[in-house]
Parts: structure tokens; sequence; C-alpha cells
């Protein structure tokens, strides 16, 4: 049985073939018609492929993922619709209702940024004009650059004012330990408790053996009580000041960084492929729209055809 139906199948394609034939030539060139440019204007695409570069991933995400979350803000593609007049372009009446909707829809059917298996980004950027379509390009990656140094200066101008309010308290303190240490060494004459105490000492020996003078011992037993009494003071003040000087010094090396960091004009892509402007056009594609229009109309010829062959058995199932 199932011979017999393909036998009839084949039989019913030799009847019609003409018929049939003639139908996909004139679907054929149909399609040809309408693929031209007088209806569908052609579109050149420009590439891009690039590595992320200098950037900071935050979290769990990749240096590509940050770059991609660059490309695909809502300023970025915003700065690029109002450069190039897309709504112009894209014949979006900015007046109507949804208009912003439609635009970024027509954007995104022109633009697509995507990570590749490499882990780099592609960008393509299809367009009537093909210069067009790579100055778009050009500008998408200067516009994440600049975005990219933006939210880099932002983070890092924090860490300076941070820095610098680390400085100021370091100052004041090393300024207010300096007045302390003043006043030990003014009016209590410490300079050095380890140097001062074991020369007292020597000196207090030595003045015992030699049966020194009264004024002498009175004297040194001055120092020798300003050396109990403040001694530990001097000692403890003296640790403080060196360690905050250090700590200074170190913040001071930070914030230097820092401010140099604010200043330094980076890229974040390093490009792999450059974008040109394209010499042959990516889109429509004229044969795989005609094999469409053939290929659709064989088939709903060739449906019509069996349903007039098969006519009569139809109609018993009424």
């Amino acid at each position: 049985m199932s011979e017999l139906n393909n036998f009839s199948f084949l039989r019913t394609l030799y009847k019609w073939k003409l018929q049939l034939g003639i139908i996909v030539i004139i679907a054929a060139c149909l399609g040809a018609f309408l693929s031209c440019e007088w209806f569908i204007k052609p579109k050149f695409k420009s590439t891009a492929i690039l590595y992320p570069a200098n950037l900071t991933p935050y979290g769990n995400e990749t240096a590509t993922e940050q770059m991609l979350q660059l490309f695909q803000s809502a300023d970025i593609r915003k700065s690029i619709c109002d450069r190039f007049n897309l709504a112009e372009r894209y014949q979006v009446d900015l007046t109507k209702k949804g208009a912003m909707s439609s635009l970024y829809d027509t954007y995104n059917e022109n633009v697509d940024i995507r990570r590749t298996e490499f882990e780099s980004v592609r960008i393509d950027i299809m367009d009537t004009d093909p210069q067009l379509a790579c100055n778009m390009v050009d500008t998408l990656i200067n516009l994440m650059n600049q975005k990219a140094r933006t939210i880099q200066r932002i983070k890092t101008m924090e860490v300076v004012r941070l820095l610098k309010d680390q400085l100021e308290f370091k100052r004041v303190q090393i300024d207010s330990l300096e007045t302390a240490l003043r006043v030990l060494r003014e009016k209590y004459g410490l300079l050095d408790y380890y140097i001062q105490s074991k020369e007292a000492l020597k000196r207090y020996y030595k003045l015992i053996t030699s049966s020194g003078s009264k004024e002498s011992l009175k004297e040194l037993d001055a120092v020798m009580r300003n050396l109990e009494e403040k001694g530990a003071e001097s000692v403890s003040l003296k640790q403080m000041h060196q360690k905050a000087f250090e700590t200074y010094a170190e913040t001071r090396i930070k914030y230097d960084y820092a401010i140099s960091d604010s200043r330094k004009v980076l890229t974040y892509a390093n490009l792999v492929a450059k974008p040109y402007p394209a010499d042959k056009k990516s889109s429509p594609v004229r044969w795989v729209i005609i094999c469409i229009f053939a290929v659709s109309a064989f088939v709903f010829s060739l449906l019509v055809i069996v349903a007039v062959e098969n006519k009569e058995v139809f109609t018993k199932f009424k």
C-alpha cells in the first residue's frame, strides 16, 4: 500500500510538473524582485573583537562580564542613539507613546554585543551605511572606555579622600605628640631617657666615689628625679611619635599613588579585530529569500494539487 501511495504521489508530480515548475520559477523571480534594493535596503556589518584590560571585576563576575555590562549600560545606549540620531535613522517618531521602547528594540536588532567562547567580546553593528556602522563601533568602544574610566576615578577619589582624612588625623596626632615631647625637653630636660639615665648613673657613681660637692649631687638628684617621674612618659611618647610618623609616611605613599592613579588615562580594551567599513552587504541574503519563496510556493501548490486530485475522496468524507 505504501509503495502504491508513493507511486501515486510521483505520478501526480509528473503530471503537474510543468505547472509546478512555472509556479516555482515565478515565485523565485518574485522573491528576487522583492529582495532587491527598491524594497529592502541592504545592510552592512562592522565588527570588532576585543579583550578586557585594566578592569577590576566585582564579586564573582569576570572582566569580560563587566565589560559586557558596560557596553550594555543604558547611558551608553542613549549616547549612541543621540550622537548618530538613530531615532530619525530608524524612522521612530519620538512624540508617540512607547517611542523609546521601539527605538531601543530597533537598536538591539542592529547592535549585537556578546561574549565569545574565548572570553573576548564581539561587537556587530548593522546599518545601511557601512562607514556609519564602523563609526558606531568605534564610538561604542570609546564610550565604554570613558565610562570605565569615570567609574574607576570615582572609586579612586573615594580612596583619595579617605587617605587625606587619615593624613590630616595623623598630622594632628604627630603635632600633639611633638608638643608634649617639647614640654618634656624644655621643662624637664628629657631628651633621650635611655642615654640620659645611663649617663646619670655613671655621674652619680663617680660623684660618690670622688666625694663630689653637694651642689653637684643636688643637681644630679633633680635630673634623676625627672627621669624617674617623666621617663616612662617620655619613652611612651617617643614610641607613639615614631609609630605615628611611620604610619603617616606609609599613608602618604598610598595617597600619592592614589592621586597618580586618579590622573591616569587608561584604555580598558585590547582590540583583536578592529572595525572597518564593509565592502559587501550582510543583509538581506537574497538566495535565502528566493529559496523561501520558491519552497513555499512549491509546497502550497502541491497541497492544492493533491486536494484537486483527491477531490472525490474528500467528497466521500462529507
